[in-house]
């Protein structure tokens, strides 16, 4: 119980400050990205995906990347129909931060008797993952994933808007620009 508590901290608070929010992509330069009009989100369970044991962030998530879409001006489809399939899933990874200033000095009398000043931090990164595959070829033409050091958030208002910002700023980034 503990762990999925903290687990849902984790996820849903990754987005805190989405300027932290570190973002990739990369796609298939074959894929005709003006040729897809249409989209359909998966909503089933992806495994491995630690999205999954967090119902509520996954649901921001979706709402997010589903508004995201019709803002850039593709229709919402039946999966059979889609061009688009829509993947979103999540994962964190413990990291190390270390600081290194390099040898301590004194006054008068030299270096510090303690030796380099080293500080060494540890943190969680959590990143989402957005996958588009081509409904008609089942196959991945485009990927975009955000990374962001984890701090909570209070309210599920707050958290909502995180994760509005933080899909934004993914989705931000398709259909690429040549």
């Amino acid at each position: 119980m503990i762990k999925y508590f903290f687990l849902a901290i984790i996820v849903l608070g990754f987005l805190a400050g989405c300027s932290s929010v570190s973002v990739t992509n990369d796609y298939d330069p074959a894929a005709d990205f003006s040729a897809y009009s249409t989209f359909s989100i998966y909503d089933g369970v992806i495994k491995d995906s630690e999205l999954e044991n967090v119902p509520l962030a996954k649901k921001r998530v979706l709402e997010a990347i589903n508004n995201e879409m019709l803002t850039k001006g593709l229709t919402e489809a039946e999966t059979a129909i889609a061009d688009l399939i829509i993947y979103a899933h999540g994962g964190t990874t413990e990291k190390m931060n270390v600081n290194d200033y390099g040898y301590g000095y004194g006054g008068w009398w030299g270096p510090s008797p303690y030796g380099r000043d080293i500080d060494v931090s540890y943190y969680t990164q959590a990143s989402l993952i957005i996958d588009f595959v081509d409904n008609s070829k089942k196959e991945l033409v485009w990927r975009g994933i955000g990374s962001a050091a984890l701090q909570d958030r209070g309210t599920p208002e707050e958290r909502q808007q995180f994760i509005d910002e933080a899909v934004a700023q993914i989705l931000n980034q398709y259909p690429p620009v040549e």
